[in-house]
């Protein structure tokens, strides 16, 4: 896991060309918060689905074999920094924008070819690829107004998105000639993320800095659903003796649920 500076940028800029709010959590208020996240994917391993293909019989090349696919990505955890916006539509309800900034995470890929005497394992690690999250949530402040410890439950719709610039190297093979010599190395299969459109769900607690302050602590818990599609690309790679995959293409959704945890500072204001 590689973790990240937090960014706390600070709220008073925004707030100072508004009036401050009283103590009340009610309609017309307005929270702006910032902070650190945590996610952490909700299973550690994903699996694709049954995918089979006909390789050339070494034995017979006339002839195919059907071979079994199965990819299974198991998946790291980071660090990075959210920042959200709340806005009271009514005393007891409001809605939420948040979104997490770019968690770098780390990923272990691993292939299994299986069919008649053919039983293959072949790993490789995807390096880091960048994970962000964007939410609208509706939340529900179930205490009475007054309090200063105002927790609150939402629903909503989430958007995560993996960013990379090019498609990832999967297999990378040692490129050996015809008298034994190491002559470099040649990628023999491509990854690429995609997006989705998902649900989430979260609760979580704000406590003032005392019952009279705008200034607020701010703690939630996320739970993100993901299904960003997974393509992937190999050609002509020998992973056993004389059997070679001259071609596996397969797109499909990936699971990726998550889990997101935050801590962070608010400040409360209205317009």
């Amino acid at each position: 896991m590689r973790t990240k500076s937090l960014l706390l940028p600070l709220a008073i800029a925004a707030a100072s060309a508004t009036s401050p709010a009283i103590a009340d959590f009610t309609g017309g208020d307005f929270i702006f918060r910032v902070g650190g996240s945590y996610i952490d994917a909700d299973s550690t391993s994903a699996y694709s689905s049954r995918n089979v293909i006909d390789i050339v019989d070494p034995d017979d090349p006339d002839g195919t074999i059907p071979v079994e696919i199965r990819e299974r990505i198991t998946f790291d955890s980071d660090s990075s920094w959210f920042i959200n916006g709340t806005f009271f539509v009514a005393d007891h309800w409001a809605v939420e924008l948040y979104h997490m900034n770019q968690a770098d995470m780390d990923a272990d890929y691993t292939i299994t070819a299986t069919g008649q005497d053919i039983d293959i394992l072949r790993r490789d690690n995807l390096r880091g690829f960048d994970t962000s999250v964007t939410s609208l949530f509706a939340n529900w402040y179930p205490v009475c107004v007054e309090s200063w410890v105002q927790p609150y439950f939402g629903l909503g719709v989430n958007y995560t998105d993996i960013k990379q610039d090019f498609l990832r190297p999967v297999f990378i093979e040692d490129v050996i000639n015809d008298n034994g010599q190491f002559v470099g190395r040649a990628d023999r299969g491509l990854m690429n993320f995609g997006s989705s459109w998902g649900w989430t769900a979260q609760v979580g607690i704000d406590i003032e800095f005392g019952r009279n302050a705008n200034w607020l602590f701010n703690a939630s818990a996320m739970w993100v659903d993901a299904d960003p599609e997974l393509e992937l690309g190999v050609d002509n790679i020998a992973l056993r003796n004389d059997i070679v995959f001259d071609t596996i293409r397969i797109r499909e959704d990936l699971d990726y649920d998550s889990w997101i945890f935050n801590l962070g500072v608010g400040y409360k204001f209205s317009f």
